[in-house]
């Protein structure tokens, strides 16, 4: 209960946000489209956790409180593409995707190599304009995305790294928006449904479906230097699960004991986790058509309720080239 409070707030306290917000183009016009090539470079080397061991490396408990914990670390160096093209002035088709590099210490530690490297997720989405105008001036739009996993071959997580989770998602999600004079401010609900994971045969698992939540806005400087923020939660919702015979994969790499399941869900695979973000884009436009763009991403430990959980603090570094036609 407290937790469906604290959501309910922060949708609140966005919504008076956004209340004050600037116009967003929800859709491209027919036959026009948006394009964005970014260079990006993601590190961690840190998660939380809410199981607590012991000095010999043994679980005491499923539920300590979230901590913060070392973690192997993890290095993505993407290349990736993100375009829009208006269908019509009201439905947008949205393609995302990029060429990865990974290097990962447990993948060099279990399996001899220090990454794969290649085409990960691709995303595949429509965004319908519902109204220009639902009440004071805010815009609404609705988005529906898939990740499609089939550019790569997914391993083993006991020993390998892959570029991506491996399975099908698919979010909806529901944005509201407003402009003003100098800026806007867009709020993001949604739900994501995360398919099981087959596979790898009978060593299954399903990631905890999600509730999707975020806040954004930007503000123009200049005539060619704007400022934008933004602020990301996901919550899962607690419906991971595995089959006996992935808990049984994992007994030879210390999961076996009494927690064997929670074990792998919550701690191996990540699979509930929480995640809190925050993000800060420095944007030069050169022309009316032409952009670049300097990002900062890092992933907050948080306060109270919100806050990540079973996952990984890490931070990102972009650069990005926005053409618009």
């Amino acid at each position: 209960m407290r937790k469906k409070m604290m959501i309910t707030l922060l949708v609140l306290a966005a919504s008076v946000f956004v209340s004050n917000g600037a116009f967003a183009a929800w859709t491209q016009a027919k036959g026009h489209s948006y394009n964005q090539l970014t260079l990006s470079y993601y590190e961690t080397k840190q998660k939380t956790s809410t199981i607590l061991r012991d000095g010999d490396d043994q679980v005491t408990s499923l539920n300590s409180g979230i901590h913060r914990i070392n973690s192997a670390k993890y290095i993505s160096t993407k290349v990736s593409y993100y375009g829009e093209y208006g269908i019509t002035d009201k439905l947008t088709a949205i393609v995302s995707g990029g060429w990865d590099w990974v290097r990962s210490n447990d993948n060099l530690t279990y399996a001899g190599e220090s990454g794969p490297s290649g085409i990960g997720d691709i995303i595949l989405g429509l965004r319908q304009k519902i109204s220009d105008n639902i009440g004071g001036g805010a815009l609404m739009s609705v988005q529906v995305d898939v990740k499609v996993p089939e550019a790569y071959e997914y391993r083993s997580p006991t020993t390998h790294q892959s570029l991506g989770d491996g399975q099908y998602d698919t979010s909806v999600i529901l944005q509201i928006g407003k402009g003003f004079a100098k800026g806007y401010a867009i709020l993001k609900t949604g739900y994501k449904y995360r398919f099981e994971n087959d596979q790898l045969g009978a060593a299954t698992f399903k990631p905890s479906d999600q509730f999707l939540f975020s806040v954004n806005g930007g503000y123009s400087a200049t005539p060619k230097f704007s400022i934008r923020g933004i602020l990301n939660y996901n919550q899962a919702i607690g419906n991971a699960e595995v089959s006996e015979e992935m808990e049984q994969a994992f007994v030879p790499y210390g999961n076996k004991d009494q927690y064997d399941d929670v074990l792998v869900i919550k701690d191996s695979l990540n699979l509930e986790q929480n995640n809190l973000s925050a993000g800060l884009d420095l944007v030069y436009s050169i022309t009316s058509k032409i952009q670049t763009v300097a990002s900062y991403t890092t992933d907050l430990v948080g306060i109270g309720d919100l806050r990540t959980r079973d996952g990984a603090l890490g931070k990102t570094y972009s650069l990005t080239l926005v053409y618009k036609h």
